[in-house]
């Protein structure tokens, strides 16, 4: 899946209010999906112009496998 779009570990996303970069983002997504909370919105909105311009659910488990998103980098 994520061949499908573009993304950088160190772009900047905003993930539950917040402006963080994608990396730590995707590390709060593993946390949260650890202590699921129905509450939790697993989403974090892109720059204008980037595809897809919402990351949700489905795409932080895709960037979750990738060797660069791995915990202790």
């Amino acid at each position: 899946m994520t061949s499908m779009f573009d993304y950088d570990p160190e772009e900047t996303v905003s993930f539950e209010g917040h402006d963080i970069s994608l990396k730590e983002a995707v590390m709060r997504y593993r946390q949260a999906k650890a202590h699921p909370d129905p509450l939790t919105d697993f989403s974090a909105i892109r720059d204008p112009g980037k595809i897809p311009q919402i990351f949700e659910a489905e795409h932080f488990d895709a960037l979750a496998a990738r060797a660069e998103f791995e915990s202790g980098d």
